[in-house]
This record gives structure tokens, sequence and C-alpha cells, in this order.
């Protein structure tokens, strides 16, 4: 008696197994409509038709000894709705948490992305505007070389006005060397010359009457008198005449004023001395720009 009632008991565990195993399924098969298996072909995937229908086939199989309630069964069955939890149960958990860690990771990867590609575009407007500024480089240099070019040329020219007017001064430098000279002549001459007629005058009494005897007849005569005789002329022109002769009869280099006119122009005759040197202009006179 109580051997049957245990027999009871464990077939009615089985049961009970089977029929959750079926509302189990029946779940499942519920929630995707859409999925046409043979469960929902046969309206089984409704748990109030899967119930009758499992207790129909099942009572029936284990009475007939159809399937055996044995370890093995229990072992599989166990198995069965230990994978079935799992497929259910645990399985969007572990999608959910695959999911967020597939999020992350795709948008740590955007962020990265998004940052090589500002960086690749960062570059890339660095290189055009590096290859914009070649063009700036060669207006510069260019004229860089217009004025280096232009200075040459300013430099040239100056160093041609240095030297003109170094010829200049010593142009300017003979003329007042001759000026200086034939003054020095023309004073010497009038000394001498005057020198000579006060002697005349002073040493030669006959001469001193008939210049005294003329001035009184012309200061006598009055206003219309007639010169008459210019004895004082006559006098300074005997006296030039005697000192051309006697300088006309001194030897060549005996005259001071024209020796020293002659040393001083040798020494101004020499050629300029020119201070400026050539070279590269871009070194000499380097261009800040």
């Amino acid at each position: 008696m109580t051997l049957l009632c245990f027999h009871g008991y464990f077939n009615y565990l089985i049961l009970k197994y089977f029929v959750n195993l079926i509302f189990l399924l029946s779940l499942y098969t519920g929630k995707k409509e859409e999925d046409k298996g043979f469960l929902a072909k046969w309206g089984l995937n409704d748990w109030k038709f899967a119930i009758p229908v499992g207790m129909l086939v099942g009572i029936p199989a284990l009475s007939n000894e159809v399937i055996i309630l044995d370890a093995e069964m229990q072992l599989s069955a166990c198995f069965i709705l230990f994978c079935s939890t799992m497929y259910t149960q645990v399985g969007p958990m572990l999608s959910k948490t695959l999911d967020e860690y597939s999020n992350n990771v795709h948008n740590e990867l955007k962020s990265l992305d998004k940052a090589v590609q500002s960086q690749i575009r960062n570059s890339i407007n660095a290189n055009e505007q590096a290859l914009s500024l070649t063009e700036d480089f060669k207006q510069l240099y260019s004229l860089t070389d217009s004025l280096a070019t232009t200075q040459a040329d300013v430099l040239n020219k100056q160093e041609e006005h240095k030297y003109r007017e170094a010829i200049v001064k010593k142009l300017d430098s003979l003329y007042a060397l001759e000026e200086a000279a034939s003054s020095a002549i023309r004073q010497r001459t009038v000394n001498a010359v005057k020198a000579d007629v006060i002697s005349t005058f002073t040493n030669d009494k006959k001469a001193k009457e008939d210049a005294l005897n003329q001035a009184i007849a012309v200061l006598s005569a009055g206003a219309g008198a007639k010169l008459g005789k210019d004895v004082v002329g006559e006098v300074f022109s005997a006296s030039l005449s005697n000192y051309k002769a006697n300088y006309a009869k001194q030897p060549a280099g005996s005259d001071e004023i024209l020796a020293q006119l002659e040393k001083d122009i040798a020494a101004i005759a020499q050629a300029p001395v020119v201070d400026g040197k050539g070279g590269n202009v871009y070194i000499t006179h380097p261009i800040n720009v």
C-alpha cells in the first residue's frame, strides 16, 4: 500500500514536471507570435490546450512504460530544464550585458575615430596652408632679389659718385692753388714795381721835379687842362718792363711760388683712393625682411 502511494506521488511529480515544461515552452513560443513552429501549428502554444494534451499524452506514456522514469530520464529532464532556464532567463541578461559592452566599445571606437578624423583634418588644413605659403615665399624672395639688385645698383652709383666727388675736390684744390699762386705773383709784382717807382722818385730828382711840375700845371689849368706827358705813368711802365725783363732772365724753377705750386699740384694730382669694397650684396648688405 505504501509502495503504491509512493509510486502515485512520483508519477504526480513527473506529470507536474511535464506540465511545467510544456507551460514554459508555451510561454516562450507565445513571445514570438510571428514564429509558426510545430506547437503554433497545432495550437499548443496556448497553455490552456497544452496542459490537457500533456496530461493525455504523458499519463498513458508513463502508465504503459513508454517513458521509463529512471535516473537517466530524470537527469535528462533536469538538463533540459536547466538549458531552458538558461536560455529564457540568463540568456537575455547576458545578451543585455554583451549589448551594453558592445555599445560602449562602439561609442569609444566612434569617439576615437572622430578624434583621429579631427587630427587628420587639422593636418590636411595645415598642409594646405603650408602649400598656400609657397607662393607667398616665392613673392617674398622675388622682392628680396629685386631689392638686392636695386641696392647693388645704388651702391655702385654711390661709389661712382664718391669717386667723382673726390676728383671734383682735387680740381677745386688745384683751382684754389692756382688762384693763390696767381694772387701771390700779382702781389709780388705790384710790390716790386711799387717799390721801384718809390725808389725812382726818391732818388731821381729830375723825375720828381717833372712829376711835380706836371701836377702843378694840370691843377693850375683848371677843369679843361690837358694832362700832357704822364711822368708817373711812364715811371710805372718802365718799372714793370724792367721787372718783366729781370724775371725772364731767372732760371726755370727758381721762382719759389711756382716751385711750391708744382709741389702742391703733384700732391693733389694723385689718383683718388677708393674706400668701398666690392662683394656679394647679400652678404655685405643683408636685407632683413
